[in-house]
């Protein structure tokens, strides 16, 4: 006999949707987060790209109503981190930090990513010494001060604007030739007067002893430096899908997303993917929903095979 029939790594939305397509299939489901239930979502200060919501959601009541769901249609749900996923036979061990282990028939990974670093000097010294990776969560140290924000795409765009009710000015640094982000947070930006967007320019060096005091840029065409004070720095240059502990277990893509087929699938039929962590994902909310759902169906498939 297994633990459960099914567990579960990661609860964003993706890992939450999963549950509770599989809980409503009688399937005995244990949904593993190592940090906050609601994933990403609780540091997303409002959302106005996901169905349903006319006026648009904050991220952590959305990610409140789907954690509320899936409890009540019975997803057990325990924090841990997972460290490694074994396989016997028909059995999956899923191993965790604490020295937990616990076996099921099949796995949904759904793990999500976190922040890629700059990479630069200083951004380790001062991690949480003025260089942040939400502004929601860590936004509200820089009232009425300047801060940079490291992106350009969606995300960086959102972080910015949403800083602009906090800071006195904000910067926004890109390294390619335009933003990236969707056409309507582009107006935004470019329309907001306490937001400065720096193009084809990227971040050196973050200097400071026991805080962020300034950066040190670097225009990509011209090369020419220049020293910005600043009281912090928003980093939103990517994400990393949260998949060390699957090297050697499956196969993982170039940027480390687990390769799946148009069902979810990965090479073990009884393990499946969803959300940031598999390959080609577009890193969306509606997205990483959708995901869980076609995990879940897939996994449940497998199931009435054995």
């Amino acid at each position: 006999m297994f633990d459960y029939d099914v567990i579960i790594i990661g609860g964003g939305p993706a890992g939450l949707t999963a549950g509770i397509y599989l809980v409503r299939g009688r399937c005995r489901v244990l949904l593993l987060e190592k940090d906050l239930f609601g994933g990403q979502l609780k540091n997303i200060e409002w959302i106005e790209n996901y169905p349903g919501f006319a006026e648009g959601v904050s991220g952590p009541q959305l990610a409140s109503e789907m954690i509320s769901q899936a409890r009540r249609f019975g997803v057990q749900m325990e924090q841990g981190e997972v460290v490694g996923i074994e396989s016997f036979s028909s059995t999956r061990l899923v191993n965790c930090a604490d020295g937990k282990g616990y076996t099921c028939a099949a796995v949904v990974l759904a793990g999500g990513s976190r922040p890629k670093k700059l990479g630069v000097p200083g951004e380790d010294k001062l991690q949480n010494k003025g260089v942040i990776h939400c502004a929601l969560c860590d936004g509200g140290q820089f009232i009425d001060k300047v801060v940079a924000v490291c992106g350009g795409g969606d995300a960086g765009v959102t972080e910015a604007l949403y800083l602009t009710r906090l800071a006195s000015k904000v910067v926004l640094i890109e390294a390619m030739p335009g933003l990236t982000a969707s056409a309507i947070l582009k107006e935004r930006a470019f329309a907001e007067p306490k937001l400065e967007v720096r193009c084809n320019e990227k971040v050196l060096k973050i200097i400071g002893d026991v805080k962020v005091e300034a950066i040190e840029t670097a225009q990509t065409i011209t090369g020419k430096q220049e020293i910005l004070e600043v009281d912090g720095i928003l980093v939103h240059v990517g994400i990393i899908p949260n998949t060390d502990y699957l090297d050697g277990v499956i196969p993982l893509d170039e940027a480390g997303q687990v390769v799946v087929s148009n069902r979810l699938e990965t090479e073990i039929p009884s393990i499946a993917a969803a959300g940031d962590i598999r390959e080609a994902s577009p890193w969306q909310v509606a997205a990483a929903v959708g995901d869980g759902a076609i995990a879940a169906i897939t996994i449940q498939r497998f199931l009435q095979t054995l």
